[in-house]
């Protein structure tokens, strides 16, 4: 549903409103397993992504969408007992035993808190009418857990550059705090394992270089006195066989390069001696050699007459030819131009208010359609890399990732994934290794881009099922479909939702 005219509802969502819009999808079966499976991940990491938008609603409703389709709907797709989709499933129930059901648990207090208070606050409203269906942008906006509760509500198109530069701006910080954990000896598992497990609190001393830095040296220190001990083998008053060590022990880190910094040199202090006596000048007698002679007295005669003679006389004043009085106040401003009218500048949000940008359209479920940004260097590079595979004509595929950012999706990134070529088709392999990629790189699948080399721009039939399998749990996917031989030379293709794929 397109149209937006209101701002924004104020009513927070409860946990039933939640809960029922994530379990709002249609599961279809004529969807290969391999994309319902990558959807789980996909909506795992949309929760991650809302969560550090201090989105909770948002993540409350991917949380409980993940845990529906895994727990309920995954065992019930044909393919399911395969052994290659036995083996993608094994980690989602993991995930869903370890983390999903210890994340869902924090975050329903503070929905309902929210709840609570909101309805505390407005007891004198009258009460809510019968639910219905919402048929309108700004029915289906008020069920939108990303635009309630407290937060300032823009539109992407109206705000382009604003939109861009918080992108610009949470990319930077995102890959800062990447680098400065792997600078800090942190390993890519460990990162995730701590995002994942929720460890917020023990994460932000690595996006604080000071800290990391201390960390590491009281580690050293620690490694340092430990083998210390055990070289003196005073480690616990005995010292053990190594051969009969049940586990290697690691050996200490180096320590860190000393430098030697070369400081001007200073003279020591000495206590200054006093003298009590009283201070006399110091005569020095050389008898040896003769005084100089002294000088003539002056005659202050002839200085005296030079002083009484008569000063000489003033010139004479000369009248000026002009005279240009100095400006009066009047004029002075008169001359100075008129201050220019003051703009409207928009207050940024408060500590605890989000900024979003509202969705462009809305499905019949409730799902957003949020803004996509695509780099406009994109396109020419992707035909720079499969030039190639052009010339001879074989397709080629790229994916299209990228991260959201207060409820908009930024694509910053082009996949070129290890693939199978032929003149009519491309096929992705090893598609783990791209998720884990993706995974430790905080990227989302966006959507992809191919090339028809000899054919002209259309979405084939093989085409229109790939791309649903990207657009079961991202409706803003899209696909790009480039024929560099023909025009146009391009087009942009999504699925349309309601359609029916046999």
């Amino acid at each position: 549903m397109n149209g937006p005219s209101s701002p924004r509802p104020a009513r927070p969502m409860s946990i039933k409103e939640i809960t029922n819009a994530a379990e709002d999808f249609e599961f279809r079966t004529t969807i290969p397993f391999k994309y319902w499976a990558r959807s789980a991940d996909t909506l795992f990491q949309e929760a991650t992504f809302a969560l550090q938008d201090r989105d909770i609603r948002k993540a409350y409703q991917m949380l409980w969408r993940h845990s529906v389709l895994v727990l309920s709907h995954l065992k019930t797709h044909p393919d399911a007992k395969l052994p290659e989709n036995k083996a993608l499933t094994k980690p989602l129930f993991k995930r869903q035993q370890e983390e999903v059901f210890g994340l869902l648990e924090s975050l329903k207090p503070q929905i309902d808190r929210d709840y609570d208070e909101w309805q505390q606050m407005n007891a004198s409203q009258k009460k809510a009418e019968p639910e219905k269906r919402p048929s309108s942008y700004d029915e289906f906006a008020a069920r939108d857990p990303t635009l309630s509760g407290n937060a300032k509500i823009l539109d992407a198109a109206d705000n382009q550059e604003l939109a861009v530069s918080l992108a610009q701006r949470d990319f930077k910080r995102r890959d800062a705090a990447r680098k400065a954990t792997r600078q800090a000896g942190v390993s890519e598992e460990e990162e995730q394992e701590r995002r994942k497990g929720g460890r917020w609190e023990d994460w932000e001393q690595f996006g604080n270089p000071a800290a990391a830095v201390a960390t590491d040296e009281d580690e050293i220190r620690r490694q340092i006195e430990a083998t210390r001990r055990r070289l003196d083998g005073t480690d616990g008053g005995r010292q053990e066989d190594t051969r009969t060590s049940r586990a290697p022990i690691p050996p200490p880190r180096p320590p860190p390069p000393s430098y030697s910094y070369h400081y001007p040199s200073i003279s020591r202090p000495r206590a200054v001696e006093w003298d009590s006596a009283p201070l006399e000048p110091k005569r020095t007698f050389t008898p040896s050699l003769p005084q100089p002679p002294k000088p003539p007295k002056e005659d202050f005669t002839i200085l005296r007459q030079e002083l009484d003679a008569a000063p000489p006389s003033r010139p004479g004043k000369e009248p000026l030819l002009s005279y240009i009085p100095p400006p009066t106040p009047d004029s002075v401003h008169r001359d100075v131009p008129e201050l220019p009218a003051k703009e409207e500048i928009m207050p940024p949000p408060s500590a605890k208010e989000r900024l979003t940008f509202r969705p462009a359209a809305y499905l019949e479920n409730g799902d957003p359609i949020r803004p996509v940004f695509l780099p406009t260097q994109l396109r020419e590079a992707f035909l720079n890399i499969a030039a190639d595979n052009t010339r001879k004509g074989l397709e080629m595929c790229g994916i299209l990732c990228g991260r959201p950012v207060n409820n908009a999706l930024f694509i910053n990134c082009l996949l070129i994934p290890q693939q199978k070529s032929t003149p009519d088709t491309c096929e992705t392999e090893n598609e783990s290794a791209m998720l884990d990629y993706c995974i430790n790189e905080d990227l989302l699948m966006v959507g992809w881009i191919h090339t028809h080399p000899t054919q002209t721009c259309f979405m084939s039939s093989r085409d229109l099922h790939t791309q649903a399998g990207y657009q079961v749990m991202m409706p803003e996917s899209i696909a790009i479909v480039c024929s560099p031989r023909h025009q146009p030379s391009y087009a942009i293709s999504p699925l349309p939702p309601e359609s029916e794929l046999t």
